[in-house]
């Protein structure tokens, strides 16, 4: 059995929650401005159109680190994207869910690591803090 996956099958998606007091502009505009995401992504911008199927292009400074495809993106409510280190490296679907409700909105972000070995705790350790320091940003902005 694969570490997070199952017997013959794909890892399992891994979703983290949490909840904002910003409204669903904010968090959008914090999801797609690349000088917003530097904030949260381990100082990573994510530059792109935001369309369906647009390139990523995440940079550290002026260096390219991760390229990927926009899948679905509904301003406000949903943002789905690929993203890999190098040809080689093996895809990271990442689905940003953003539902209003009382005094903010519930952002979840659901991780797909299809090919991927990493273990529950690795995808824990890697993408938790990016839902907290998201969380941590849009709480003092």
């Amino acid at each position: 059995m694969r570490a997070g996956g199952v017997e013959g099958g794909w890892p399992e998606p891994r979703a983290f929650a949490c909840h904002t007091p910003a409204d669903a502009t904010r968090v959008w505009a914090a999801l797609t401005d690349a000088e917003l995401t530097k904030n949260y992504l381990y100082g990573l911008a994510a530059h792109s159109t935001w369309a369906p199927d647009a390139p990523i292009d995440v940079r550290y400074g002026d260096r390219s680190q991760l390229t990927g495809r926009v899948l679905c993106a509904r301003p406000n409510e949903r943002l789905s994207y690929v993203l890999h280190s190098g040809p080689a490296d093996p895809p990271v679907y990442l689905t940003w869910l953003i539902r209003p409700c009382g005094g903010g909105c519930i952002i979840r972000l659901q991780i797909d690591e299809i090919d991927a070995d990493d273990s529950a705790d690795d995808v824990e350790d890697t993408w938790l803090p990016v839902l907290a320091a998201l969380q941590q940003f849009l709480a003092c902005d």
